[in-house]
């Protein structure tokens, strides 16, 4: 076969294990898992993976998997990625009861592809044609929920990051694939143009407890603290750049726990996006500066805890264009969009960082990610349609003695590995401001 016929083989093939590939979906859909506790997925990837012949490496970044397997020629390593866990949507048609655990951002649907993309590429059919070889990999901790028991790992010593291919490039899961790719659900097929990094703050206000209403002038108020520092964040988004796409979004997890007693200490959880490492800092210290400043102005004590989170994607145009034609062969009358810039975030942008990488939607789910209306409206393009993009993706990669894949290799990343851990490690530190 030539590279046509062995496409139009395998798209057959797909086809024709439709119903099994759509159920496998929907038996993930069934069992959502929060970041680092995604074990009954973690094993039925391991399973399925397992059932194809192939050596499963588990108990990567406590929960992720990777299996290998070599065409028997050289050529690049091509990592097939997807993600394990889930987020937290209470209100979701398959959200857990217990842990409120949902994918309400298509997981379970991009998980699946990976999955059945393996099913084919194994088979010597397949496999005959090409050079080099493949990784497939599960990754937890996409979502990053729920933080504080994230936070407690990072304490014990057991996780580096928060993001599970962070910490994966960390462990050297990453060190012999040359190229990295993974979809992601959506309601239609794009590529971007780029995403937004974060860190994460955590924001801890220190004052003085005291009778609310007999001597509130004896006690330095917490809240009031926090009040004071959010309201100057909220006056320094004029100051920023807007091809920078900074965005700082958080929550209060401890807020005092008597309505008659002045609260001593909060803590405000922030999080703070942007397009570069440098606009990422640049807002990082300004957040800084005004919880200081707030600490001055009532005399208190602030912590500020800053674990970096995810890097932001790069773009890979050869990649994205390679992808894109492979699109119009499956779905040929629906549109495709390039360079859609999500000022969202993803830590496959952490692998963006070192290895050239695709991260491209798929169509097939209607409503709004990470809400209730999140569900899948077409399953054989949510389903079906994927596995094929993966597929094709990698006949292109490793054909004629993986031409391709060798040139979109040799692409210039941004940094190395030991420089993308250094940036990470510096962008993490704990500063603290006291007036008492």
């Amino acid at each position: 076969m030539n590279k046509n016929e062995l496409k139009s083989f395998v798209c057959s093939a797909i086809d024709s294990k439709q119903e099994e590939i759509c159920r496998t979906g929907e038996e993930l859909l069934r069992m959502p898992e929060l970041a680092y506790k995604e074990n009954k997925t973690s094993a039925f990837v391991s399973a399925h993976l397992e059932k194809l012949g192939l050596q499963v490496r588990k108990n990567l970044a406590i929960t992720g998997v990777r299996a290998d397997i070599s065409t028997g020629r050289p050529g690049p390593r091509v990592g097939i990625l997807g993600e394990l866990d889930g987020l937290i949507v209470p209100n979701h048609l398959f959200a857990d009861p217990v842990t409120h655990a949902a994918h309400a951002c298509g997981h379970h649907a991009a998980l699946n592809a990976m999955l059945h993309a393996a099913s084919f590429l194994t088979q010597e059919s397949v496999l005959s044609h090409l050079s080099g070889s493949f990784a497939f990999v599960g990754t937890p901790s996409e979502e990053c929920q729920d933080q504080p028991y994230i936070a407690s790992l990072i304490k014990k010593g057991q996780l580096q990051f928060f993001g599970g291919k962070s910490q994966m490039i960390a462990e050297g899961v990453f060190d012999d694939i040359d190229i990295a790719m993974m979809l992601h659900a959506g309601a239609e097929n794009f590529t971007p143009s780029g995403f937004n990094g974060f860190v994460m703050k955590r924001l801890i206000f220190k004052g003085r407890s005291a009778h609310a209403g007999a001597a509130p002038e004896k006690g330095i108020n917490a809240i009031s603290m926090m009040r004071c520092a959010m309201t100057m964040i909220d006056a320094q988004r004029d100051t920023f750049r807007d091809e920078d796409h900074v965005r700082i979004h958080g929550y209060i997890p401890e807020g005092g726990e008597a309505v008659n007693v002045v609260p001593d200490n909060t803590v405000f959880t922030l999080q703070v996006r942007a397009g570069s490492p440098e606009a990422i800092l640049d807002a990082s210290e300004k957040v800084d500066r005004c919880v200081h400043a707030a600490a001055l102005a009532f005399g208190g004590e602030t912590q500020i805890e800053n674990i970096f989170g995810f890097m932001p994607l790069v773009p890979y145009d050869a990649f994205d264009e390679l992808h894109r034609e492979n699109v119009k062969i499956v779905s040929p009358d629906t549109p495709f969009t390039k360079g859609i810039y999500r000022p969202s975030s993803t830590d496959m942008g952490d692998v963006s960082m070192i290895r050239p990488s695709l991260h491209a939607y798929f169509r097939g789910f209607a409503g709004s990610a990470h809400t209730d209306t999140f569900l899948a409206s077409d399953k054989k393009a949510a389903y079906v349609d994927s596995v094929k993009y993966l597929v094709l993706n990698a006949i292109d990669l490793l054909w004629d003695d993986a031409a391709t894949g060798k040139r979109i290799a040799a692409l210039p990343t941004p940094m190395n590995k030991e420089e993308y851990i250094k940036a990470m490690k510096g962008f993490s530190s704990v500063k603290k401001f006291s007036c008492q």
